[in-house]
C-alpha cells in the first residue's frame, strides 16, 4: 500500500503526550516511542513512530529522539501589554506593604495606568512582541492578553488595538480580553466608573470586535460582586464571553458571580468558599490558579488546588504575567504548582494544555493532539513527562510548531 503524503512527521520521542484519553482527570494518553503526523496545519495522527513511518511519507521530518512531545502550552491569564515596571513596589512588599495598601495609595495598577497612558502604541507593540517571543520560546502557543491599564475609553482602545495588532503579526494565537474594570480611576467613584464601563466602553468594544472576553477585578478596593455582575451581565448581552478575577485577597463573592453567570473561567480563587467550588462542577466554570501571582504578593496564600482537583474540576494554570508578577513561562508555573500546590506531573500537564484551553473556550481547537486539531505542539529535552514540575523549565524547550509551522528551533524563535 502506498504511503500517504503529509507535510510534517515528528518521530522517535520517548513519550508523545496526546491528552487524548477517556480518563479526563489524570490521564495523559502517553505513547511510548511516539510521534505526530501533520498536514495543512492540522493533526493527522499521533501514534507510534513505527506506525507513522509505515503509513506516511513527509516533506519534513523532525527527530524527537530523547525528547517528549506535547500540545503547545496555553496561557489563559496575562496582562502582557503595558508600559513600565513596578520593581520599587515589589521592594515595598518585601518590607511589608500589601498589594491592596499600595493600590489604595495610588500605586500598583494606577501607577502602571499612568505609564501606559503616556506610552505610544508603537512602544506598546514592540514590548508586547518581545514578551510574546519569550512566551513562544518557553513553549506557549496560545496566550490570553487583557487590557485594563487604560481605564478610559480611548486608552483601553489603544491597548486592545495593540493586542489585536499582535494577534495579526505574531505567530502565537492571541485571545484579547477587555478589562476596563481593573481598578477605579482616581477622581471617580466606583458607581460612576461602572456606568462609564457599562454605558460607554462596553458597547464600543462590542461593536469594534476587538475583544473576545470581558473580565472584572472583583475585590475589595476594586469592584464588589454587584458591580462585577452588572458589568459582566452587560458584556454577555453584547456578545462577549466572560472571565472574572475572583476572591484573590478576600472572599469577594467573585466565585458566586462566576457560577451565577456561568463565566468561562474564574481566576485566582484563593479565598473562594468550598461550596462555590463545588458548584463549578455543575456550572462548568473552569478554575484558573495562579501560583506565581500568589508568590509575588508575598502573603503566603495560595488557592486550594487539591480541593478543586478532589471535586473533579479541570484546574488550569496561568502565569498572570503583569508588572507586579514578571513571569512568562508556563513550565516555571508548573514547577511552582508542583511545589506550592502539590499538583502531580499529570495534573500540571493537563493544567497548562487542555484545561487551560478550556479556560478560553478553545478546547475543541487546541490543548491536545487530537485528530483535526491545530498542529500546535512543543518538544522538550527531557526523558518523560514527570520532568514537568520537577524542573523549572530552563533550556528544555527544543522545537515549537504552530499550525504545523516550525516557529522555534533549538529553543530560539525562527527569524
Amino acid at each position: 500500500m502506498a504511503k500517504k503524503h503529509v507535510d510534517v512527521l515528528i518521530l522517535n520521542s520517548n513519550e508523545t503526550i496526546t491528552l487524548v484519553t477517556r480518563d479526563n482527570k489524570t490521564g495523559l494518553g502517553v505513547i511510548d516511542n511516539g510521534g505526530v503526523a501533520i498536514s495543512q496545519g492540522k493533526i493527522v495522527l499521533a501514534a507510534s513512530s513505527e506506525l507513522l513511518e509505515r503509513k506516511f511519507q513527509s516533506s519534513t521530518t523532525i527527530d524527537a529522539a530523547d525528547e517528549i512531545i506535547l500540545p503547545g502550552f496555553v496561557d489563559p491569564h496575562t496582562h502582557l501589554v503595558f508600559a513600565g515596571a513596578r520593581d520599587a513596589e515589589f521592594q515595598s512588599r518585601i518590607e511589608g506593604a500589601s498589594y491592596l495598601d499600595v493600590l489604595r495609595k495610588g500605586g500598583g495598577i494606577i501607577e502602571t495606568v499612568n505609564r501606559t497612558r503616556q506610552a505610544s502604541s508603537e512602544s506598546l507593540f514592540q514590548s508586547g512582541k518581545q514578551r510574546l517571543d519569550t512566551c513562544l520560546e518557553s513553549g506557549s502557543t496560545t496566550v490570553e492578553i487583557k487590557s485594563g491599564y487604560g481605564l478610559r475609553d480611548d486608552e483601553e482602545f489603544k491597548i486592545l488595538k495593540t493586542i489585536n495588532r499582535l494577534r495579526k503579526y505574531h505567530s502565537c494565537h492571541i485571545v484579547p480580553t477587555f478589562m476596563g474594570a481593573h481598578a477605579v480611576p482616581p477622581g471617580e467613584t466606583p458607581s460612576e466608573y461602572v456606568l462609564d464601563v457599562i454605558d460607554e466602553m462596553l458597547p464600543q468594544i462590542a461593536r469594534s470586535g476587538l475583544a473576545d472576553f470581558c473580565d472584572v477585578f472583583c475585590e475589595q478596593g476594586a469592584f464588589d460582586s454587584l458591580e462585577s455582575a452588572r458589568i459582566l451581565g452587560k458584556a454577555r448581552k453584547l456578545g462577549l464571553k466572560l472571565k472574572i478575577h475572583a476572591d484573590q485577597f478576600t472572599d469577594s463573592r467573585g466565585a458566586e458571580v462566576a457560577n451565577k453567570l456561568h463565566t468561562t473561567s474564574a481566576d485566582h480563587l484563593i479565598h473562594s468558599p468550598t461550596k462555590q467550588l463545588e458548584k463549578m462542577a455543575e456550572t462548568r466554570v473552569t478554575p484558573v490558579v495562579l501560583p506565581a501571582s500568589s508568590l509575588s504578593t508575598l502573603n503566603g496564600e495560595n488557592a486550594n488546588a487539591r480541593t478543586m482537583l478532589a471535586l473533579g474540576l479541570p484546574v488550569a494554570l496561568g502565569t498572570d504575567f503583569s508588572p507586579s508578577n514578571w513571569m512568562l513561562g508556563q513550565l516555571t508555573v508548573a514547577a511552582l504548582a508542583s511545589r506550592e500546590l502539590r499538583m502531580s506531573a499529570p495534573e500540571v500537564v493537563r493544567a497548562i494544555t487542555i484545561n487551560a484551553a478550556r479556560a478560553l473556550g478553545l478546547e475543541k481547537r487546541v490543548g491536545s493532539l487530537h485528530i483535526g486539531k491545530e498542529a500546535d505542539l512543543v518538544t522538550l529535552r527531557v526523558p518523560s513527562h514527570r520532568w514537568i514540575g520537577y524542573t523549572y523549565g530552563e533550556s528544555i524547550v527544543d522545537d515549537v510548531l504552530i499550525g504545523g509551522k516550525l516557529v522555534v528551533r533549538d529553543g530560539k524563535k525562527v527569524p
